[in-house]
């Protein structure tokens, strides 16, 4: 069934609410497979979800939804927001196992606005997995002497269960200069308190890569290295019956950063430290036919210390958000009718404080054993830029700005989906007006001088995703056409660095096809089209292909080979301006669970 905002509670699926959002199907990532890294791999086959790398996903990717940039990109786990003060380009590391997670929502419209963190264009909210007992390890080899290793155990404590997990991979990357090494730990523990269950995690990731060009686009072989520490918690309790719910947690997460532009020449310029500590909680209250969502955040964050962001008005900022949707249904003689409407409020100690209306409308019903779903709604969203464009010098390849303020997005979307039993489909059409976005842009006259500057711009979309299911076979298609109106605010500037790099036309294919009792054979295709920009070398289409091949219990139960290779036409395109793609890649995984 389509669902939205799936939780953990007492060991069985309770449903938030579903609006307009729908989770991440079985096709956009295989659950349970060896190959994903991190969380942010999962993402890769999201057609309304654009990953921009430097390098792959094992080196810095750019999360960016419907168009937008990756600093109005939110991530959730279990409902908690993160949030990265320094830059959006981090937003992708979260120190947790992937095997911690199960399946995700992507928030968009309404659902962001009440449910979302400090993002604009949408979120990606991952659930939490039930504890499993056992565990598995694994080991990889792959090209350019990449290799790696890691194991996940879970077990009981008292009348608790906890699940711990290592990783560590490294390897001289497909191109020169790509060299990369990440260590991972991470662990969670979940036992009943109350009516209701309280689950504790942390991690730890250290990671460093090169990669020619990353960020400058000048012949630089440019370095990051940095380790971003999370320790968190939340109770949550619900209630089976009438379908309320309620939970509550909070964070510490800290990410410590040196980048360094010239791995030649290594210097202490451009090393950051920050902090974030935060407390959140949402939940549902039901009443007959009508239920209130809920959500609020507190949020502190604080530079540490920075050798480069010194130039802004502070260095520290508190935030608080608190959204409240209605939601009444009807019972009709064709279904169900749904209408909602809400407010938030953004607020932040150095910004100014905005209210956020929402509102929209739905209808549902089965017809000839098929789900249908209508929905129309109108969204306000809103953010504030980070410290990098608050606090760097206002001149020189990224100008800062400490002037830029709060910025508001507007979104109007229309969709409908339809399920049947080997058939799901859903067609959106949108339209969002970012106002004052807070893009690096420049004159193509001038391109190495890109400076922090609000831009006006209206966006407009067609997404679409359909997954067939029969047997042994599963297809899935998704397409996205997006196009931007802007308005720099200024007559010298006439180019975007990140807000117009984004993909005009862009369709996924996936095909997965079970060739024998275990074996399955999985193709993945992607096509995309992006407007001309001044600072990408080589053409503005790209077509990609990938394949993996899985053998579960191929040796014995429990045991897996996953064999899979990336860029198999080493398609050159890049992602972003100036920075090189990643060659052809291959990678072969042994596994064993237990």
């Amino acid at each position: 069934m389509l669902t939205s905002g799936l939780v953990m509670a007492d060991e069985e699926v309770v449903e938030l609410v579903e609006l307009s959002a729908f989770p991440v199907y079985a096709g956009s990532f295989l659950e349970g497979s060896a190959t994903a890294g991190q969380l942010s791999d999962r993402m890769a086959r999201e057609v309304r979800v654009d990953m921009q790398s430097r390098g792959g996903v094992r080196y810095q990717t750019d999360i960016s939804i419907r168009g937008g940039i990756f600093e109005g990109t939110g991530l959730a786990i279990g409902g908690l927001a993160l949030f990265d003060p320094q830059t959006g380009h981090y937003f992708s590391e979260i120190p947790l196992d992937p095997a911690f997670f199960g399946a995700a929502s992507l928030l968009t419209g309404v659902e962001n606005g009440v449910r979302g963190f400090n993002s604009t264009a949408g979120t990606i909210d991952w659930t939490w997995a039930p504890v499993s007992s056992g565990g598995n390890s694994w080991f990889r080899l792959g090209t350019d002497s990449w290799y790696g290793a890691g194991i996940r155990q879970s077990g009981n404590v008292g009348d608790g269960q906890f699940e711990v997990a290592l990783t560590h991979e490294q390897g001289d990357g497909s191109i020169p200069f790509a060299d990369f090494e990440m260590s991972r730990i991470s662990a969670r523990y979940e036992q009943q308190l109350g009516s209701g269950k309280l689950r504790i995690f942390g991690g730890y990731v250290d990671k460093f890569y090169g990669w020619p060009r990353m960020y400058t686009g000048f012949p630089l072989n440019e370095t990051d290295h940095y380790a971003v520490s999370l320790l968190g918690w939340q109770w949550e309790t619900g209630n089976q019956s009438n379908g309320s719910f309620h939970r509550i947690g909070g964070y510490w997460r800290q990410v410590d950063d040196d980048y360094e532009f010239s791995r030649e020449s290594p210097n202490n310029f451009f090393e950051h430290k920050t902090e974030v500590l935060s407390l959140q909680g949402d939940g549902i209250v039901t009443l007959n036919t009508t239920r209130l969502v809920y959500r609020w955040a507190l949020l502190q964050d604080e530079i540490l210390r920075s050798t480069s962001l010194v130039n802004g008005r502070f260095s520290e900022r508190k935030y608080g958000e608190g959204a409240v949707l209605a939601v009444q249904d009807f019972e009709t003689d064709w279904g169900e009718l749904s209408a909602y409407g809400g407010f938030g409020i953004d607020a932040s100690s150095e910004d100014s404080t905005v209210g956020l209306p929402q509102v929209g409308v739905s209808a549902s019903g089965v017809s000839d054993g098929a789900f249908w779903k209508v929905y129309l709604e109108y969204s306000e969203t809103s953010q504030v830029p980070g410290y990098t464009v608050l606090n760097s010098g206002t001149s020189g390849l990224f100008g800062g700005n400490p002037d830029l303020g709060r910025e508001l997005a507007e979104t109007v979307e229309a969709g409908i989906s339809y399920q049947m039993e080997s058939v799901i489909a859903k067609l959106v059409l949108f339209q969002r007006e970012d106002i004052g976005l807070v893009d690096w842009v420049y004159s193509s006259d001038t391109p190495s001088s890109r400076q922090a500057s609000p831009v006006d711009m209206t966006v407009k979309g067609l997404e679409g995703l359909l997954r067939w299911e029969l047997d042994s076979t599963a297809l899935e298609l998704g397409f996205s056409l997006l196009d931007k109106d802007e308005d720099y605010r200024n007559s010298m500037i006439d180019a975007s660095y990140y807000a117009l790099n984004y993909a005009r036309q862009r369709l996924l294919a996936t095909l997965e096809q079970q060739l024998m009792e275990g074996l399955v054979l999985r193709v993945e295709g992607e096509y995309r089209e992006h407007p001309d920009n001044a600072l990408r070398t080589g053409g503005d289409e790209a077509l990609i292909l990938n394949m993996e091949l899985i053998w579960q219990d191929f040796l014995s139960e429990g045991w897996a080979l996953a064999i899979r290779g990336t860029n198999l036409g080493e398609e050159d395109f890049q992602s972003i301006p100036g920075t090189p793609a990643p060659a052809r890649e291959g990678a072969m995984t042994l596994s064993y669970r237990w």
